[in-house]
């Protein structure tokens, strides 16, 4: 078959050009691709041998060039830069904030996008975070956050505005004319795809163009100074270069992590990821069928694990102990869309009273992994007690904990410079651990062993514990981390309920009986030799604890009427079973939802094949 060669022409003299003419024509292998409306043509990509990952789209995309006249809407596709457009908070650090020239502009776009008022709130909560001081590539990840938002926003105002129809177009790409016309007349950007048979031969031709390449999918600002990468999105596809790909990729952002992952092409580029330092982490997240299985809080987890570190997803790897079963389930089922958090002052403290978990399994090298485990181990004792007793605020994020457990503090810092994401800790990190940093800093200095639970360890077996060591070390974080994030968010919700000195101890003697130990200070008891309390492997063991669960819960707003009565042991399994996932999905959202982050949950100590 021949390929048509194109040459500028115009059959008809300057008149306006429809749907299936050219303002600018390409061909692509047998297919030909024109636009009436569009000074460019963008690089198709559909060749099945080529692998391609997605991270995220919007469902339209308000191009820059149709803005060059509006300077207010440059900002929409801004790319900061760390020379420019950034204040640290000492010279040459990486933490500090946007300049208030920038943070104006960006505000600017904010208000022109006030007219949806749901979508605009959450813009808002994103813009808030420009007033707090952040590392450099945090800050580029928010700016992208709220870029995304503005131009999903602005893409429906102009819908509305140029084109109101009963439905919404959504592609830009299109194979079928009548789709084209349609788009075309509501002054969207579109592409046609024909094959080369069906173009007509009287189409008017303004321009024969090449492929325009997508330099702008991979910028510069994403790859932050001294190796920190920023990265604003998840990977939501990876798989071979073709329609169907493209199509997984244009899906609703919410959705985005229930698509269906192909590793088995991708091994190479999985490979390359876990340079970056992530885990393999299980993203199964299949539903539960009409017909609930019977309860099992040990529920075994699948195998199938894909790279990338999702907070929200079980991860499976040796040293992670798995989550409880309803715990899991309520991660996968909670509402993750970001409007409904709360605004800043109604939120809570949304750091991490002890470190992710996650971060023991995420690492980069051995080296890495001794001194996460290391530096945890020696100063376990008096950050726990710390956190119990005087409870820090602001609690350390999950950047300041990589940030202190990282560090071999070897000798006094001079300065508070940082030079790398593995060097000293940042300012603002240390200023969270002054008492912890001299016991870090004694640790490097001589001693080769570290304590934990009565032994010894050697610091140099710490490159490769034994799996039953580190799954402990690990379920105890979980632990407490759970009782603690759970005492915080009574605290927030249940303030009602701590009325007087009287009720305060009547609260705290509720959130006890959750846990059979009775006690909220786990580290001074031994481990648990089989699972308990709310991770119990029968109805029976687990009502009690989950009783005491729904009562604590019953006092935070949102309460479901559905869970208002008592569990009731003469009760239907079933009926029994819907409570107690229901209890751990509420749970779940409402810390999300006052947080913006998913809670550490419980999780069991001992696999179970």
């Amino acid at each position: 078959m021949s390929i048509p060669v194109f040459k500028p022409f115009m059959h008809d003299g300057d008149r306006y050009l429809t749907a299936t003419d050219a303002f600018c024509v390409a061909t692509y292998g047998h297919q030909v691709i024109t636009t009436p409306n569009m000074k460019l043509i963008p690089q198709p990509f559909n060749n099945e041998s080529d692998i391609i990952q997605a991270r995220t789209d919007v469902f339209a995309i308000p191009r820059q060039e149709a803005y060059a006249d509006d300077s207010s809407m440059m900002y929409a596709w801004f790319r900061p830069t760390f020379a420019s457009d950034f204040t640290p908070i000492s010279p040459g650090n990486l933490f500090g904030q946007l300049k208030t020239d920038i943070v104006g502009h960006l505000k600017r776009l904010y208000k022109k996008a006030n007219t949806a008022v749901g979508w605009a709130h959450a813009m808002r909560a994103v813009y808030e975070r420009f007033q707090q001081a952040m590392a450099w590539h945090d800050i580029v990840i928010i700016v992208a956050e709220y870029q995304r938002w503005f131009l999903d926003i602005w893409a429906v105002i102009d819908y509305y505005e140029i084109y109101q129809a009963s439905h919404a177009i959504r592609r830009h790409y299109a194979q079928d004319v009548a789709i084209t016309t349609k788009v075309h007349a509501a002054g969207v950007p579109v592409w046609l795809i024909r094959d080369a048979r069906l173009v007509n031969a009287n189409m008017n031709i303004v321009k024969v163009v090449s492929f325009t390449p997508p330099d702008d999918l991979v910028i510069g600002m994403y790859h932050d100074p001294v190796k920190l990468f920023a990265q604003p999105f998840d990977i939501i596809n990876r798989g071979p270069n073709n329609r169907k790909r493209h199509e997984a990729a244009r899906q609703p952002y919410s959705n985005f992590e229930k698509l269906p992952v192909s590793t088995p092409q991708v091994e190479q580029m999985v490979t390359r990821e876990s340079l970056v330092g992530r885990a393999r982490v299980d993203k199964g997240k299949a539903k539960m069928s009409a017909k609930p299985a019977p309860y099992n809080a040990t529920a075994p987890r699948q195998n199938k694990a894909v790279s990338g570190r999702d907070k929200w997803s079980d991860i499976d790897h040796p040293y992670m102990p798995p989550m409880n079963s309803f715990f899991k389930i309520a991660l996968e089922d909670a509402n993750k869309d970001i409007i409904r958090i709360k605004h800043p002052r109604d939120k809570m403290d949304d750091g991490y009273s002890l470190p992710d978990p996650g971060l023991f399994v995420n690492v980069l090298s051995p080296q890495s992994l001794v001194k996460y485990l290391a530096n945890w181990l020696a100063c376990r004792p008096t950050w726990i007690e710390r956190v119990y007793d005087e409870r820090p605020r602001p609690l350390p994020r999950a950047q300041n904990w990589r940030d202190f457990l990282i560090s071999q503090h070897a000798q006094e810092p001079s300065n508070t410079r940082t030079s790398g994401k593995t060097s000293k800790s940042k300012a603002a990190t240390a200023l969270l651990f002054q008492k912890e940093v001299p016991v870090l800093r004694a640790l490097w200095a001589g001693p080769t062993n570290v304590h934990w639970r009565g032994k010894d360890i050697a610091i140099s077996t710490l490159d490769n514990p034994p799996a039953d060591l580190a799954r402990q070390i690990v379920y105890e974080i979980c632990e407490q981390s759970f009782r603690y994030e759970l005492l915080d968010l009574d605290e927030h919700l249940g303030r009602d309920a701590r009325k007087d000195k009287e009720a305060r101890k009547e609260r705290m003697e509720l959130l006890r009986s959750i846990f059979p130990s009775k006690s909220l200070k786990v580290w001074n008891r031994d481990l648990p030799q089989e699972n308990d309390g709310l991770n119990a492997p029968s109805f029976d063991a687990a009502l009690p604890y989950f009783e005491s669960f729904r009562k604590v819960l019953s006092a935070w707003e949102h309460f479901p009427e559905s869970l208002k009565q008592p569990f009731d042991a003469t009760g239907r399994e079933h009926n029994i079973w819907k409570g107690m996932k229901e209890c751990c999905l509420f749970y779940v959202q409402s810390y999300f939802d006052n947080t913006g982050r998913p809670p550490v949950v419980p999780h069991l100590l001992y696999s179970v094949a």
